[in-house]
């Protein structure tokens, strides 16, 4: 009975530890064709909709002293952000206790910083 537990056990924790996505990799230099729009492409869908909510990154309640409400604070920090939201093993992944973040949206994000973090 206790082999039938232990090896129920073993084989859950493998399967379940193979349908963890793993972290997006960053997108290639000179990949990004489309030209990625901060206002419309990012802050909205990503960080209006993910970050700077009630708790979290917002101006009401700055997690960790940041807030991600402008450009120039999320300008500041791309790089910590593209690692945090892509489940880079160094960085709490992020959001906490919400959804992934698509790794379409993460890819637009690497191609925003690679485009030069353009407020546009």
């Amino acid at each position: 009975m206790i082999r039938q537990i232990l090896f129920f056990t073993f084989a859950g924790l493998t399967l379940t530890a193979c349908l963890k996505d793993k972290s997006v990799e960053p997108i290639p230099t000179g990949a990004c064709t489309d030209t990625v729009y901060f206002n419309d492409d990012l802050l909205v869908p990503l960080f209006n909709n993910s970050c700077n909510v009630s708790g979290c990154h917002s101006a009401e309640d700055a997690a960790a002293g940041r807030i991600f409400v402008a450009h120039d604070s999320i300008s500041n920090h791309a790089d910590e952000i593209f690692l945090t939201i892509s489940d880079d093993v160094s960085k709490t992944p992020m959001p906490i206790g919400g959804d992934k973040i698509a790794d379409s949206l993460i890819q637009k994000f690497d191609c925003w910083i690679q485009q030069g973090k353009l407020d546009n």
